[in-house]
C-alpha cells in the first residue's frame, strides 16, 4: 500500500500540488473511502432488519 501511496504522491505533485496538499488529498480519500463502507454495512444491516420485520 505504501508504494501505491508514494506512486500517487508523485503524480499529484507532478501536478503541482504541494507534498502537504498530496498527503492531505489522500487523507480525505481514505476517509471518505471508509464513510462510504461504513454507510455501506449501515444499508445492509437496515435492509435485514426490514426483512426480518417482513418476515416476523
Amino acid at each position: 500500500m505504501q508504494q501505491y501511496e508514494d506512486l500517487l504522491i508523485d503524480a499529484l505533485l507532478d501536478q503541482g500540488f504541494t507534498l502537504e496538499e498530496a498527503e492531505r488529498l489522500i487523507a480525505l480519500h481514505e476517509y471518505v473511502e471508509r464513510e462510504r463502507q461504513e454507510a455501506r454495512q449501515l444499508r445492509a444491516l437496515f435492509q435485514k432488519d426490514q426483512d426480518n420485520a417482513k418476515d416476523g
